[in-house]
């Protein structure tokens, strides 16, 4: 068929569908296309009318088909060549023509989105992938694109609506198992669950796939306080691939298992035998020493826990960078740039931002509070850092210079507008309509200043432990990523004096802007303490408050299982029992810093 012919075909179906007869027009395309097989934009036409006509796989085989007979394959290996040498213009100007040639073309659209990407502009990147979507709505490779440029720019709502889309197109394995990661990481357990049964049927025999099912089941569980299927779920992951160190460390991490001696043989073997990668070795070595731990075998544990931190040091922690970037902070972020702010919101949810570094008691608190009626408790939410990205990308694009140099200049319109995009963004994690509600992202410390300037009805609450205590606790936690100064008693000692000078920063510029609470002094005394949090955040004490393990709401940090019990006091002094095995950790805070938390070592 000539390209006069393919014209008038395409025509003719454009006609049929206009009239309301898209039947008959995919009808006429699948004859033309039986006879003429290289016929890409009949390929792609198709695939729009069988998507309209929900006819998912057929639509999906249609646009693979296309991708078979792309006219345009030249263009696209020259975009290649130009994205190799970073020639950005070069390749989205031939990504351009191509799209003038065949609109919605998945290879120029995957181009422009990409550079998109690159160059930080996610509505350009969302924008681009949308619009190849309309020309080709079952492109499922297009469709994990948008999902994955939706959630990095905090667009949560819409890359739920994504994946919920990408399952319902796909309709196997891949399909519901992405939407069950996507709701897992939402906190949408019950769906996630559902979504997880969904893909285990459509697994069939696969146990790999099967594995990776059990794994995720077993977490949601213990999110949920169900530990007893979660054992057996985590269990059920290790049956399926002995291989999946991942569940080794779920139970490790649920603190209340005592593992057998065949347990850590198996662990054991997976350390030191081939098969195995380099993280899995690690993740088995951290639910090895939590064994020994268990054990009381001190000397065992530490030993072993250096051994899984090193482990992960290929992902190193530079203190003097990190120092650098405190220094900058505290110099950018002057009481004359933090005094511009939103206006203060009248109606409406309020935040309450839960700080500090991680393993400081910041889950109990948040169970505390979540406890009381007029608070909803959801968890360490993924929405500030991404409105600080935007708000990066705000001030590059308006004055040419970066989030710290320019922060001050935003307008309070800017910045309201920042603060109302937190709200909306957020509703996807809140259920309720409680008056308040909680983010306890712990690395929100970082961003005091910003939450200052868009939320100044918020508040802000930074909970710390002591150093050694806190310190031993982040050591022995395997964290999958964004924590390498972890990985060293000597990278936690830098990066904890780090977080003090950038708290007493927030002190100094902003005098009572954010409430300390010291994780011992309210485990030793939690009425009055809760009663004089409760207060400063204006509401009365209730009860529920302290009988916080009562609650039933499902956690998804590390402490899940110890706010599951009554307050106790069994964490403080913990680090005495590593012994000289802490020294360099003690070395690296200083006497100045250790002597500013004395009264919170516990007893001898």
């Amino acid at each position: 068929m000539n390209e006069k012919l393919r014209e008038v075909l395409l025509q003719e179906v454009k006609d049929l569908a206009a009239a309301g007869d898209a039947a008959a027009g995919a009808a006429r395309l699948k004859q033309a296309l039986a006879a003429d097989p290289r016929f890409y934009a009949g390929w792609i036409r198709l695939g729009q009318l069988l998507y309209e006509e929900m006819a998912y796989p057929e639509a999906v085989r249609a646009v693979r088909a296309a991708e078979q007979c792309d006219p345009l394959q030249a263009e696209f290996q020259s975009i290649q060549a130009a994205m190799q040498r970073r020639d950005f213009s070069g390749a989205s100007a031939t990504a351009g023509r191509m799209l003038e040639i065949q609109p919605g073309h998945p290879r120029a659209v995957f181009t422009l989105a990409h550079i998109a990407g690159l160059t930080g502009d996610d509505d350009a990147r969302i924008a681009v992938l949308k619009a190849g979507l309309d020309a080709s709505p079952a492109n499922l490779f297009l469709r994990g694109l948008l999902l994955a440029a939706q959630e990095e720019a905090g667009h949560y709502r819409d890359a739920l609506a994504t994946a919920r889309r990408i399952a319902g197109i796909e309709g196997g394995f891949e399909g519901h198992w992405g939407l069950a990661n996507t709701l897992f990481r939402f906190g949408k357990n019950a769906e996630a669950l559902d979504a997880c049964d969904r893909a285990g049927r459509a697994a069939g025999s696969d146990r790999l796939k099967l594995g990776e099912i059990e794994l995720v089941r077993g977490q949601i569980y213990r999110i949920l306080g169900e530990s007893g299927k979660g054992e057996a779920a985590m269990r059920g992951a290790l049956a399926h691939n002995p291989l999946n160190a991942a569940a080794w460390w779920g139970l490790a991490d649920m603190k209340t298992l005592r593992f057998t001696g065949a347990d850590t043989a198996a662990m054991r073997a997976l350390i030191s035998g081939p098969q195995a990668n380099p993280g899995q070795k690690k993740m088995a070595a951290f639910a090895l020493a939590r064994a020994l731990e268990m054990d009381a075998d001190w000397d065992g544990a530490m030993l072993q826990y250096r051994a899984a931190n090193e482990l992960g040091a290929g992902d190193r922690f530079d203190p003097h960078a990190f120092s650098a970037a405190i220094s900058r902070l505290t110099a950018s972020l002057t009481p004359d740039v933090l005094a511009a702010q939103a206006p203060r919101r009248t109606g409406g949810p309020v935040p309450i931002f839960i700080v500090g570094l991680p393993r400081t008691g910041s889950t109990l608190l948040e169970q505390i509070l979540a406890s009381h009626s007029a608070i909803e408790g959801t968890h360490e939410l993924p929405v500030l850092p991404s409105l600080k990205r935007r708000a990066h990308r705000l001030c590059m694009a308006r004055f040419g210079g970066d989030y710290l140099a320019n922060i001050g200049r935003l307008t309070p319109d800017d910045l309201a507008g920042l603060g109302q995009r937190y709200i909306d963004e957020s509703a996807l994690f809140r259920e309720g309509n409680a008056l308040f509600f909680t983010d306890k992202m712990p690395f929100n410390f970082e961003h005091v200043g910003l939450i200052h300037k868009i939320l100044p009805e918020a508040v802000i609450i930074d909970i710390r432990r002591n150093p050694l205590d806190c310190g031993l606790s982040l050591y022995k936690q395997y964290f999958t990523q964004g924590s390498s100064f972890s990985y060293s008693l000597e990278g936690l000692g830098h990066y904890y004096k780090g977080y003090l000078r950038l708290m007493d920063h927030w002190d100094g510029v902003l005098p009572g802007r954010v409430l300390h609470v010291q994780y011992e002094a309210l485990v030793q005394d939690p009425e009055g303490h809760i009663r004089a949090i409760l207060s400063h955040i204006g509401l009365g004490y209730e009860p529920a408050c302290l009988d916080f393990h009562r609650s039933g709401r499902a956690v998804r940090t590390a402490s899940s299982e110890q706010v599951r019990r009554p307050m106790n006091a069994s964490g403080i002094g913990a680090w005495r029992r590593a012994g000289a095995h802490l020294d360099p950790l003690k070395a690296a805070l200083g006497d100045e810093t250790l002597a500013r938390f004395a009264a919170y070592f516990g007893a001898d």
